[in-house]
Parts: structure tokens; C-alpha cells; sequence
């Protein structure tokens, strides 16, 4: 049964960023004179493309607009770079899921000007089992200093692929500041690191979910997660206070920096109580309790 519920866990983790069955794949080339990335994320089950844009200027993920495409016709997929609205589109004609190369326009919506596109195919992420991959990703959100990006890697008959090292960028030179090395974590494509702030100290933070391999069968199962914190001059590091924590129950975070734990234990359904542990961050690695609470449901 815990296998199951392991399984169903991260299935569910997966469907939540890029549906039940996903092709992924990473473009690069240029819009005008703009060296960019392309990341498109197909969902199978709605048959339509999202993802995200990435100029090498600015490098901000910007995200494409889920749209229903049709091989070998045109598509238009509108450029979200203003909140909840579309300023440009890419215009890619004729369009084929998965092709070598792409080609067609950015369009301003406004005043309708056009930049030519071109950009050559770097790497299919592929879900299906027969397929074979190796490649960088993108990740969907950056820090004000940083962006982030996970090597991954699926050989043929592998169920999913998983990461084997870290890399952050400094947003402004695109020069490494960290690379965290010999890791083996579950691949969630753009989304692989769950990036938040999770101290308080305005630098974003990540936690991801290691991939294990259970000695008595061999099966492939998802760990506690990992959570790693910017440490100034230390740079990322995992945090055993907080995994800990996170082993005993369910983890809520405010936005200045407080962590509040309601132990798996913590809930009388009789009663109809929850009970809350609160904590803050001490110094680099340390969690202090500060106060238990309980609500009534």
C-alpha cells in the first residue's frame, strides 16, 4: 500500500505541471536579433501547447498561453508577459509537434510589428518509456539574482527521468554561481524545483523530491523531500532541520518566514482540533518552536 501511495503521489505531482502524458521539448535561436530559449510543454490529453519564452537579456521565463494546435497548420500562441494578458504572439508556420526546426514571427499585439524567428530543437523530453533523453531545463521561475536550470537524463525502459545536478545562473552575466552535483531527483520538467522563499529573506529557496530505490524490490519510489536554502556566501544548501519537520507532518509557510507544522497526529476527528506547532528560522540551519496553537474544524 505505501508503494501505491507513493506511486499515486508523484503521479499526481506530475499531472499538476504538465498533465498525465507530456512531450517536452527545448528550442533555441533567436527572435530578431534577441538570442532566446523556447520551452514548449504539449499536453496529450487536451492536445495543446503551453510553456514559456526565455530572452537571454533579460532572462525572465515568460508563459505561452495554452492553445489547441493541428499539425502541419499555423499556430498562435499569445506571449503572457503582462499579468493574465497577451502584448505579443508567436506566429510559427507550418507548425509540426516535435519538428527539427521552427520558424515564423513574433508579433507585437499593439502595433503589430514582426520580428523574424528561428530556432533549432535541443532536446525532447520525452514521458514515454521507449524513448531516451538527456538534456537541460529551464526552470519556469527566477529569483531576482539567479535562474535555475536541471540536467536530466532518461535511458530507453526507465519509467522517468530524473536529475542529476543543479545548476544557478547569475541573471545578469548568465555566468554559474553554484552547481549542486551528484544528485538523483524526480524530473517535473520546468517545474522540477519547487521555488519559494521559504525563510523569509527574500532570495528564493527550493525543495525537491529525491528519487529512491527500494532495496527489497528494486522499485523506483519518491523520498521525504529535500529542501535547499540560500546561505549568503555558502550558497544552496539543504536545510535536515526543516526535512525533518517535513517527516513529521504537514508544512504551511508564511511570507515573513515562519513555518507552521501540523503533526499527522495532530488532528482529533472526534473533537473536530487541529493542533499547530510554529517555528522560525535561527540562524542558517536551525529551527526555534515559538508558540502551538489549535483550531477547530
Amino acid at each position: 500500500m505505501e508503494l501505491l501511495r507513493l506511486r499515486v503521489l508523484f503521479g499526481l505531482l506530475w499531472f499538476s505541471v504538465t498533465g498525465a502524458d507530456a512531450n517536452q521539448f527545448t528550442y533555441t535561436g533567436s527572435v530578431g536579433q534577441d538570442k532566446v530559449e523556447l520551452i514548449l510543454i504539449h499536453d496529450y490529453q487536451l492536445d495543446a501547447l503551453s510553456g514559456y519564452l526565455f530572452n537571454q537579456s533579460g532572462r525572465q521565463p515568460v508563459t505561452l498561453e495554452k492553445t489547441p494546435y493541428l499539425d502541419g497548420e499555423g499556430l498562435l500562441i499569445n506571449i503572457m508577459d503582462i499579468p493574465r494578458m497577451a502584448s505579443a504572439a508567436l506566429s510559427l508556420e507550418p507548425f509540426v509537434l516535435g519538428a527539427q526546426t521552427l520558424q515564423g514571427n513574433w508579433v507585437d499585439l499593439k502595433t503589430r510589428e514582426r520580428r523574424s524567428v528561428d530556432l533549432r530543437r535541443a532536446v525532447h523530453f520525452s514521458y514515454e518509456s521507449r524513448d531516451a533523453y538527456v538534456g537541460e531545463m529551464l526552470q519556469a521561475k527566477v529569483d531576482k539574482r539567479f535562474y535555475y536550470l536541471v540536467h536530466a537524463q532518461k535511458q530507453v525502459g526507465e519509467p522517468a527521468g530524473r536529475v542529476d545536478h543543479i545548476s544557478v545562473r547569475d541573471r545578469v552575466s548568465g555566468e554559474l554561481v553554484q552547481k549542486l552535483d551528484g544528485l538523483n531527483l524526480f524530473f517535473r520538467g520546468a517545474e522540477t524545483l519547487e521555488l519559494v522563499d521559504f525563510n523569509g529573506d527574500g532570495t528564493l529557496d527550493f525543495r525537491v523530491t529525491p528519487m529512491l530505490v527500494r532495496a527489497s524490490d528494486g522499485a523506483i519510489v519518491a523520498g521525504d523531500p529535500w529542501y535547499y536554502l540560500y546561505q549568503d556566501a555558502a550558497g544552496y544548501q539543504r536545510h535536515p532541520s526543516l526535512e525533518a519537520l517535513a517527516k513529521r507532518g504537514h508544512l504551511r509557510f508564511d511570507a515573513n518566514g515562519r513555518v507552521s507544522l501540523r503533526p499527522e497526529a495532530g488532528v482529533d476527528y472526534q473533537v473536530g482540533t487541529i493542533q499547530w506547532e510554529h517555528y522560525s528560522f535561527a540562524g542558517t540551519l536551525q529551527l526555534k518552536l515559538h508558540a502551538r496553537s489549535e483550531e477547530t474544524f
